[in-house]
């Protein structure tokens, strides 16, 4: 029986995401692209700030239009986010890869002018408030919206079958999404990218990723479908 993968990330971090996994996996799969979040640019001011604060690489691909100037200093989440901002002309410096770990990074370093976060209409870790809190002016900059989006009729119909499928989470609110999607008829073996974005429904196994990173999903998905390979030979 090929193991059905079901990629919830939306544009363009799928793409990254289905081609990590097919660079090295070596059985069959079968890749059904359904993403659970649409995301559209928001109006939005940019206001006066000596740095940025990026906790996605959509916050860093609306940062142009908003007159954000390249060589701006940027702070970024992770890896893949502090990429994309070095790629966009920002002077970066990456956290390891969580909210608290970003605003411990800023605290830090102490910046005296204002920051302003990038952001999404829905995020989690509220770091202005938190680097309010610590003494920094940091101005929210809701930019994007995520809107949900239901799973296509081609997922929809491999969760009402009997083949196992392996569901990749990238956020709480895509978690949410996908349960509301349910029950599913399939055994469903979802991989979390954090302990928030668990799944609290019935499925048949819930594996969170050794680290909130690309990387660590891609890992954390191929040994999920590394043990349904195996059990099924």
């Amino acid at each position: 029986m090929i193991p059905i993968l079901i990629v919830t990330r939306p544009a363009p971090g799928d793409t990254a995401f289905m081609s990590a996994i097919t660079a090295r996996w070596t059985g069959a799969l079968r890749v059904i692209p359904s993403p659970l979040l649409k995301i559209a640019p928001l109006d939005a001011t940019l206001p006066d700030a000596g740095a940025l604060v990026f906790t996605s690489v959509h916050g860093v691909a609306q940062a142009p239009r908003l007159g954000a100037r390249p060589g701006t200093p940027a702070y970024c989440v992770g890896t893949r986010t502090g990429h994309a901002a070095s790629d966009a002309g920002f002077a970066v410096r990456i956290g390891q890869g969580t909210a608290r770990e970003l605003t411990d990074l800023i605290i830090a370093t102490k910046p005296a002018q204002p920051l302003a976060h990038i952001r999404g209409v829905h995020t989690r870790g509220d770091i202005s408030e938190t680097l309010r809190q610590a003494g920094l002016t940091c101005h929210d900059v809701p930019a994007y919206s995520q809107t949900a989006c239901p799973l296509n009729a081609e997922a929809q119909q491999a969760l009402a079958g009997d083949t196992p499928v392996v569901v990749p989470l990238f956020s709480p609110r895509s978690t949410t999404i996908f349960e509301a999607e349910g029950p599913f008829r399939a055994p469903v073996h979802v991989i979390a990218i954090s302990d928030a974005a668990r799944t609290r429904s019935l499925m048949k196994s819930c594996q969170v990723a050794a680290a909130p990173t690309l990387d660590a999903m891609v890992d954390a998905t191929l040994t999920c479908l590394g043990a349904l390979d195996g059990a099924d030979q």
